[in-house]
């Protein structure tokens, strides 16, 4: 049986039911076609209108919290870790640049 979550509007009234186990594996897949066209904003912008036309906008808004999440902990942290050991430093320019989108934007 799949695991559902219902989701609630700010009243506490549902107003949707998710497949949690199929959300995941969506947003694995989401995931990597994005992390594959890294350096293509041509493709990466085609990649996210094809997803997009899967779902309806609030639960697009959950597809993609989960493969940020994913993005972040399947690609991104592996390529630093491996960066960090080759002595590449990227962490102190994503520090730099982080903070700098908190302090001017």
């Amino acid at each position: 049986m799949p695991d559902l979550v219902v989701i609630t509007d700010t009243d506490g009234q549902p107003s949707g039911i998710v497949d949690v186990d199929q959300l995941q594996g969506d947003a694995t897949k989401f995931m990597y076609d994005l992390a594959e066209q890294a350096g293509d904003d041509d493709a990466l912008d085609k990649v996210v209108e094809r997803w997009h036309g899967t779902r309806d906008p609030d639960e697009f808004g959950y597809l993609c919290a989960a493969a940020l999440s994913l993005l972040v902990r399947c690609v991104l942290a592996p390529i630093l870790d491996v960066a960090d050991t080759a002595g590449i430093d990227l962490r102190t320019g994503l520090r730099e640049a982080a903070d700098n989108a908190r302090n001017t934007l």
